[in-house]
């Protein structure tokens, strides 16, 4: 027996995250096409970032509410707000802190394994910062995709399946046939 998997660059979490996430899941099994799931997915993260910029342009200080992110892993956080050059102050596993030129961004959640919010403040241009905000996601779901990647790999080896063939999409999607023994 086969089966497909689809390991999107998606990452879980709450608000559009979620709606990423269903969709997801949808096209793995197959509900409707992988292309259809992943573009309701990305209009999701648009829409997302379409209303922080809303509420940002009706505040009247530079600074922006506190946001629901997509973030949930505290490792991939700090990799990949790390990987953009950031130094990243870990107050604990619950709470980041990190610094971009003027724009200060507090990462913290109530709960370990909960969403991510983000409360930033200082933002002087912010085309440049909604761009660094849309750079950081799209890194974290890349970093999300191959730590699952790995995982699931690592596991196979242990396990009585093995992968028959992977095709890596013009999307970045992951498409592994495995075989159960």
């Amino acid at each position: 027996m086969s089966l497909l998997l689809l390991l999107a660059p998606l990452a879980l979490g709450g608000g559009a995250a979620a709606l990423t996430a269903a969709s997801a899941a949808a096209a793995a099994a197959g509900l409707f096409g992988s292309k259809a799931a992943l573009g309701v997915a990305a209009e999701a993260n648009l829409q997302h970032l379409n209303h922080l910029k809303d509420l940002y342009a009706k505040s009247k200080n530079g600074t922006l509410p506190s946001f629901e992110t997509i973030f949930c892993d505290t490792d991939l956080l700090k990799k990949t707000l790390t990987e953009h050059g950031l130094q990243v102050t870990e107050v604990s596993v619950n709470q980041l802190y990190c610094q971009i030129g003027t724009v200060k961004i507090d990462y913290s959640r109530q709960v370990e394994g909960g969403v991510f919010w983000a409360a930033v403040s200082g933002i002087q241009n912010a085309d440049e910062f909604f761009a660094e905000l849309q750079s950081f996601e799209s890194e974290y779901r890349q970093n999300v995709q191959t730590d699952t990647y790995n995982t699931l790999i690592e596991k196979l080896q242990n396990s009585n399946m093995n992968i028959e063939s992977e095709t890596v999409l013009e999307n970045n999607t992951i498409l592994l046939t495995i075989n159960v023994f």
